[in-house]
């Protein structure tokens, strides 16, 4: 007999700690079977258990990867990218206009191309991300053409169809409804298109420097056609990237509409009754002046021919206009701001040669030089097509009172 039955033998009615360490195998389990068998099968159970649960998960886990690869490999998708080059011909133009689609041909041209886009998503057999994407381009096209109940419509179908497209996000942070953005960028792998983003983003609030570089790292990744549609936002970044403080506008030798207007605030002064003595960003100030009408002509209505915007380079018959109505702002005599068009309306001929009766701006030049804000060039011509200097305008604001 072996020594642990012989063991097993002896300890029988005898219970001490040398003897219970035989107790659990001769314990009986509930089936008959001995205690061991019944640890075996546990074991089993769990191990299959386990097993079952790895499985599922890394069916989820795929399925998962595969839509991720889907939603990535509609970037390169040939559809998808000669869609997105008709909306950034579109989307460009919309900034390059201070947010708005003034453009006759553009507003047409979006029309169609949204219609296009709308059809194009009741097509039954699209992949979920690629719907996705279609539904996201219709509402950031939407939004640009001021559609934003329709822009909002076509971002909850977006979501709906596949939750994570790039133009989804932007058109969340268009619509306010997303308001970490650069939060939600850093989810995405590819981030080329949520950086050209945040150049619009940048551009759109005067910080031309940060606009520049975001505009240059977004077009190193994208499609070459991007470039070519924001190209020239990227170039008035670049043109506007360096130009801070009174010194550095002064300097210019030509300015554009922004900066005429910043210049003329180096005296707060002068626009007071528009900010009340506060310090605004650039895009607020911008909006406070050209809602104000100190841009707009007053000797013929505003139109698209005679508008400006924040970077139209400032002429000297466009700086007459902003001195002419600041002029008639400050000493509160909008009485006057026609008087010589009024008083040349039965004249055959303009006193001053190249401004014309008819000119938008023939009351801002002669009033400007009657009361010697500007001058004459050469005693007899405006040189209104000239474009201002940073000095020329600071002399002639500075006159103001």
């Amino acid at each position: 007999m072996r020594n642990e039955e012989l063991e097993i033998k002896n300890c029988r009615g005898k219970p001490s700690p040398r003897c219970n360490r035989f107790a659990f195998s001769a314990t009986p389990s509930a089936d008959g079977g001995s205690g061991t068998a019944s640890t075996e099968t546990r074991s089993i159970h769990r191990v299959f258990f386990w097993g079952l649960a790895c499985l599922i998960f890394s069916l989820f886990s795929c399925a998962t990867m595969q839509d991720d690869m889907a939603l990535d490999s509609i970037s390169g998708n040939a559809e998808i990218s000669a869609f997105e080059m008709r909306f950034s011909e579109i989307d460009s133009a919309y900034f390059e206009a201070d947010e708005a689609l003034k453009d006759k041909n553009l507003v047409r041209k979006a029309e169609f191309l949204l219609s296009e886009l709308e059809k194009n998503s009741e097509n039954p057999a699209l992949k979920k991300a690629f719907l996705a994407r279609v539904y996201a381009l219709s509402g950031c096209l939407a939004f640009d053409m001021g559609k934003k109940s329709l822009a909002k419509k076509h971002y909850e179908s977006s979501v709906e169809a596949f939750k994570g497209d790039a133009r989804a996000l932007i058109l969340a942070r268009r619509l306010g409804i997303e308001k970490n953005f650069d939060e939600k960028t850093k989810q995405f792998s590819d981030k080329s298109l949520l950086i050209l983003e945040k150049a619009l983003v940048h551009y759109s609030g005067c910080s031309y420097e940060k606009a520049l570089a975001s505009f240059d790292e977004a077009f190193l990744s994208l499609e070459p056609f991007y470039r070519q549609s924001y190209g020239k936002l990227r170039d008035k970044s670049w043109q506007l990237r360096s130009v801070s403080g009174e010194k550095g506008l002064v300097s210019l030798e030509k300015l554009s509409v922004l900066q005429m207007i910043l210049l003329t605030n180096q005296n707060p002064d002068l626009l007071y009754t528009y900010t009340a003595g506060k310090e605004l960003s650039e895009k607020d100030l911008y909006k406070k002046i050209a809602g104000s009408g100190l841009l707009n002509p007053v000797s013929q209505p505003l139109d698209a021919e005679n508008a400006v915007t924040k970077e139209t380079s400032v002429t000297r018959l466009i700086a007459a206009r902003f001195l002419w109505n600041l002029y008639n702002q400050r000493r509160n005599t909008p009485q006057l701001v026609t008087k010589y068009s009024e008083a040349y309306k039965n004249k055959k001929r303009s006193p001053i040669p190249d401004v014309k009766l008819n000119s938008p701006d023939f009351d801002a030049v002669l009033g400007c030089v009657e009361n010697e804000i500007m001058n004459l060039e050469d005693g007899i011509e405006f040189g209104a097509g000239k474009e201002v200097s940073g000095v020329e305008f600071e002399e002639s604001v500075g006159k103001i009172k």
